[in-house]
């Protein structure tokens, strides 16, 4: 698993992860791909939005942001309620490549040696023909990182925000700690707090 350099920097960070799609509901790497978010999705966005009622009034100004993809463009509009917010590519999914939008069926029957290589759900992202490497997409996240001048609030994907919490804090690249859809990661010099709806929890 590669180690990418981590980087400090003076403001919170929020995190959400879009709500739940079609494609996710079947397993389907998305990466660039797009898939509508479900009836479950939209709720969820909604409840960051309530979340977000008891986060926003204390952090003075602040940026709201989101990944141009239209699963995170939708979470967005819903968990922001209706207050504008900034679109960067930075902020998009991994590109998965050829892999993009297939099933682990699809993926074995098409590239059996590739799937018997991975050791990590991470690798699954970062294997296929055409993908971006880790490398790669920690440096446009540290690029968009380095920029912020104020706390910031972010909906973005799966692998993009577990890169951002690897950049941020001590933990490796480990699918396992993206946070749940509907709710919120925080991260604040590099310790790590989930916001869920009505209670909240210190991971």
């Amino acid at each position: 698993m590669p180690d990418l350099p981590k980087l400090t920097i003076d403001h919170d960070v929020f995190l959400l992860r879009h709500g739940e799609t079609e494609w996710n509901r079947y397993h389907r790497i998305q990466g660039r791909k797009n898939s509508d978010l479900t009836e479950r999705g939209r709720a969820q966005a909604q409840q960051q939005e309530r979340i977000l009622r008891t986060i926003r009034p204390a952090l003075g100004p602040h940026g709201l942001w989101a990944s141009p993809l239209g699963r995170a463009q939708e979470t967005a509009r819903l968990a922001f309620a209706g207050s504008d917010f900034s679109t960067d590519p930075r902020l998009a999914e991994i590109s998965c490549g050829t892999w993009e939008g297939t099933t682990h069926e699809e993926r074995l029957a098409r590239d059996p040696e590739i799937v018997a290589r991975l050791d990590t759900e991470f690798d699954i992202y970062t294997s296929g023909p055409g993908a971006e490497n880790a490398q790669q997409i920690g440096a446009r996240l540290r690029s968009f990182l380095s920029e912020m001048t104020a706390p910031a609030i972010i909906v973005s994907h799966k692998v993009a925000i577990v890169v951002i919490r690897s950049l941020l804090t001590p933990d490796p690249l480990d699918c396992s700690l993206v946070p749940e859809q509907g709710s919120i990661l925080q991260i604040s010099g590099g310790a790590v707090r989930h916001h869920y709806e009505e209670q909240a929890a210190i991971g």
